[in-house]
């Protein structure tokens, strides 16, 4: 299995920022012929109603590894009449790839596959959840589906449900989180000191932050 120690893109909120950022930290040297490895050019949101219905799909692309990024806007549907907003509920799919490996690389797999040393975390203005906590302007509230082996949650599967017309930001952030000397670095509470003091209250280094416009509508 081919691990992330390379490449890695920051969106901040739709400026794409190349970065080099080594799988461990201290690590800043990459072989030359693993540059690509552990690139991310592309994220997508998959929303699917959890009643059924169509799923609806938007991205972050930087096919080229450079400053031209492209992120979609994400407006979503509640079960509304038009009269009063009406909550509905999404299963929510994280894909990640790398489309400049040949053959192209589904990193949201390699992610799965070392979920021990992964976590998503779902912030911004618009959200209400774990990384976030209580949010009065909230517009979709998060809550996680999946764990690795350990039971802490990885975010590549999970729910999200309308709260309240309106929009707001959106920011998907991957972080690696590998052992160092000997120490977990994934744990139980990660979320909530992204909630209390953002990234910098934990440990680890991020992979990709993509920050999505999002209205309920």
């Amino acid at each position: 299995m081919t691990t992330l120690r390379t490449l890695n893109f920051i969106l901040l909120p739709v400026l794409l920022l190349g970065a080099c950022a080594p799988g461990s930290q201290g690590d800043s040297e990459v072989p030359p012929e693993d540059s690509s490895s552990g690139l991310i050019t592309s994220l997508t949101l998959h929303f699917t109603p959890v009643n059924g219905g169509e799923t609806l799909s938007f991205g972050w692309t930087a096919p080229e590894g450079d400053d031209e990024a492209e992120v979609d806007s994400i407006p979503l549907p509640d079960r509304t009449d038009h009269h009063h907003h009406d909550t509905q509920a999404y299963n929510l799919e994280v894909e990640l790839w790398n489309d400049q490996a040949d053959p192209e690389v589904n990193v949201g797999s390699e992610v799965e596959d070392a979920a021990e040393e992964y976590q998503l975390f779902f912030t911004g203005s618009a959200v209400e959840g774990p990384a976030t906590g209580s949010n009065a302007g909230a517009v979709i509230a998060h809550e996680y589906l999946d764990s690795d082996s350990d039971g802490l949650p990885i975010g590549l599967e999970n729910r999200v449900d309308t709260l309240a017309w309106g929009e707001g930001l959106l920011t998907v952030t991957l972080r690696h989180l590998p052992s160092q000397d000997g120490e977990e670095v994934k744990e139980s509470n990660l979320a909530d000191g992204v909630a209390a003091d953002g990234f910098e209250g934990i440990g680890g280094e991020t992979a990709i932050q993509v920050t999505f416009e999002i209205e309920v509508e």
